[in-house]
């Protein structure tokens, strides 16, 4: 027998299921939640590193190699993000209304079997960048840090929907992640395009302002 553990209409005897299974079940959603509340918290205290930085020591972009990979590795999975929440998009339809459709037809084709496979496999890489950024001295790069915030508002809105049983936990975090965003875009705010920035970047900050 297949079980589906994120949709609350399926279902099934309980008592097929080993005990083992629950308990790692539950230990991993329990380690994921648990990771995803350090990774805002390691975001707000950057932006408390930030905003009490002293005066006259500019933020700058060390040269750190280990860095730069991790930064490619989350800008790579960020423009697949936001390339495949453009898709799910209909006309004058936003992404989130299109999610939840897909997800309570009951009779999925196997494209869209495979779209919500994709996205929701894409959003857990993207959290983990996302962690793994959190961990280094992101405040040191307040533009980036900025643009990670505002993204992860997005994830959150997606594992909101993919995510039944952890919807309320996926709402709160992104609420929490708008009011941080708030507040840097108070502390940072929008300044003319430098010339060393690409026009990737740049596209990718505009795509995510259109939603």
């Amino acid at each position: 027998m297949d079980f589906n553990f994120e949709s609350p209409y399926i279902e099934y005897d309980s008592d097929d299921i080993p005990y083992n299974f629950y308990e790692t079940h539950g230990l991993n959603k329990i380690k994921e939640l648990s990771r995803q509340l350090q990774t805002f918290l390691n975001y707000k205290a950057a932006t408390i590193q930030y905003r009490f930085r002293p005066k006259r020591t500019p933020c700058f972009d060390r040269v750190d190699i280990k860095y730069k990979e991790i930064e490619v590795n989350f800008k790579h999975l960020a423009s697949k993000f936001i390339k495949l929440l453009s898709q799910i998009r209909g006309n004058g339809i936003s992404y989130e209304v299109e999610l939840e459709r897909i997800m309570n037809n009951f009779n999925l084709d196997d494209k869209h079997k495979e779209l919500l496979r994709d996205i929701k496999c894409l959003t857990n890489n993207l959290f983990t960048s996302i962690h793994i950024l959190s961990e280094q001295e992101i405040h040191l790069h307040p533009k980036l840090m900025k643009f990670i915030v505002n993204l992860t508002r997005e994830a959150c809105t997606v594992c909101k929907i993919l995510n039944h049983w952890s919807s309320r936990f996926y709402d709160e975090l992104r609420i929490n992640y708008m009011q941080l965003n708030d507040e840097l875009t108070k502390l940072i705010p929008e300044l003319q395009p430098e010339k060393k920035i690409v026009k990737k970047d740049r596209i990718l900050e505009k795509a995510l302002k259109g939603w």
